[in-house]
């Protein structure tokens, strides 16, 4: 049989949640904790009793592990969800408006710039829907002409009557300053999000089948799905490893959110795609303490009022930060942030108490980890229970890692993706740099618990880092 070239044969690489890639992740699971139960047996096999006072106490924080067990399963029970199906007439163009809508304070007007440019290298590439592309910033920044982009400027004197802040305040001036129709669609990207050629065709299936949906008299759905973070592999490895857990999130825990239809564990603010008149149904003006993250606030007063939710194929690709500092803030004000939904939102009671009990676990798992340094130091021995699901929630944030990265290279351009000796190394600091990784996220709620964000802290992003996820061209992305 004829072998296709390399740059043919990616384009009909198998779907990240192929029941072969699946299978895969569970058995990286299953691996993962029999070697640390092995290794726990070979290294620690007559652990110190606890003596004193304090190991006593230092004892108890081996529970800690057990608070982030239900996160931990519902990410490996999130491995057996069937693969999404493509309609038959994916690929079809559709005569639907769908808006890309960016904003920014306007201080990374270079990384603007390269956003604006692959939505429309993108839609160049898989023409399938009309398009614009909204972009409002607080400061005035040049925007790449032509007459698919508008562009708006937040007026410094402008108030919300709620006196919401920062990205808040701008959306709301937008819902107001837009001439979009009612029935149009809105895709919110970050400043930094590229778009890919396999986004748009998820977008347009998604559209058409909620607008399907509508015509039979249900509200269409708000969409989500996958954000990748290769962008600036080479140049920030360290980072960008450290961010791959939030794409080993995105393909298990969220999608598992998005596939049952309804909220657990929040939402991201960018790939959030959105009829214009149903994003519209729940205002922007959140008030100050909706404003730390005010996609999620909105995004639960939407599941307050009824709405569901649902996933969407294709991805974005991101920047991780490019600064230890940056990371631990960004943490910091998701934490702080998703507290304030939970108190002050208009929110489900079921969705409300699940927010709740995955930020005690997201806070758990920090003190989880600190307890794991200072036990490896002195040796005491730790109570079976809390040992065993500690091995269990351990494996299953080291499988998180391996999938978010093993998605994120996969998807990589082939003119950029590193060899398989490049890779090879990548895995290996994957798994040897857990720890540090680990100290990195709890130095984060330390952070979130003792100092909490009253602010927004805007990541610093460069522009383009080797190529520009536009030039995928993966169907089956």
């Amino acid at each position: 049989m004829k072998q296709r070239p390399r740059h043919i044969a990616w384009l009909y690489e198998r779907r990240w949640d192929s029941i072969r890639y699946r299978l895969l992740h569970v058995l990286v699971v299953v691996v993962t904790f029999s070697l640390t139960t092995w290794a726990r047996a070979r290294f620690m096999p007559s652990p110190r009793p606890a003596a004193a006072w304090w190991e006593h106490l230092l004892q108890m924080f081996s529970w800690s592990w057990v608070a982030a067990f239900p996160a931990a399963a519902i990410g490996v029970v999130s491995l057996i969800i069937p693969q999404s199906r493509r309609p038959l007439d994916a690929g079809t163009p559709c005569d639907i408006l769908v808006c890309f809508r960016i904003v920014s304070r306007g201080h990374n007007a270079a990384a603007l710039y390269d956003t604006v440019e692959s939505v429309r290298a993108s839609m160049r590439k898989r023409p399938l829907f009309p398009y614009c592309i909204e972009v409002v910033t607080d400061l005035p920044v040049e925007l790449p002409p032509g007459e698919d982009v508008r562009g708006y400027v937040v007026p410094p004197e402008y108030r919300t009557p709620s006196e919401s802040r920062y990205k808040a305040r701008a959306l709301h001036f937008l819902t107001h300053a837009s001439p979009l129709p009612a029935d149009s669609w809105l895709f919110h990207c970050d400043e930094e999000s590229h778009v890919t050629p396999g986004l748009v065709g998820g977008i347009r299936d998604a559209i058409v089948e909620e607008t399907a949906r509508a015509e039979q008299g249900l509200t269409p759905r708000i969409g989500q799905g996958r954000i990748l973070y290769y962008r600036h592999l080479r140049r920030h490895p360290l980072l960008t490893l450290a961010d791959m857990i939030r794409t080993g999130d995105d393909v298990t825990r969220f999608r598992t959110q998005f596939w049952s239809g309804k909220l657990f564990c929040g939402m991201h603010g960018s790939f959030i795609l959105v009829r214009c008149d149903v994003e519209r149904s729940v205002s922007f003006d959140v008030g100050p303490e909706g404003s730390v993250t005010e996609d999620a606030w909105w995004a639960y007063q939407q599941a307050y009022n009824g709405r569901e939710f649902r996933w969407v194929d294709g991805f974005i690709v991101e920047q991780s930060p490019e600064r230890w500092r940056d990371f631990a803030k960004q943490r910091r004000r998701w934490y702080s942030g998703l507290w304030k939904v939970c108190l002050y939102a208009p929110a489900p009671t079921g969705a409300r108490v699940a927010l709740m009990a995955f930020l005690v676990s997201w806070m758990l798992s920090a003190v989880g980890a600190i307890y794991t340094i200072v036990n490896l130091t002195t040796g005491l021995g730790t109570p079976a229970v809390p040992a065993i699901l500690g091995a269990a929630v351990l494996s299953w944030y080291l499988s998180a890692y391996w999938v978010g990265l093993r998605v994120n290279l996969a998807a990589m351009p082939p003119e950029i993706r590193p060899g398989r000796a490049y890779r090879a190394l990548l895995y290996a600091m994957q798994f040897g740099l857990f720890p540090l990784f680990g100290i990195a996220e709890a130095a984060a709620m330390v952070l979130a618990a003792f100092w909490p964000e009253r602010g927004f802290h805007v990541v610093r992003k460069s522009g383009v880092g080797g190529a520009t996820a536009a030039q995928q061209l993966s169907p089956a992305s």
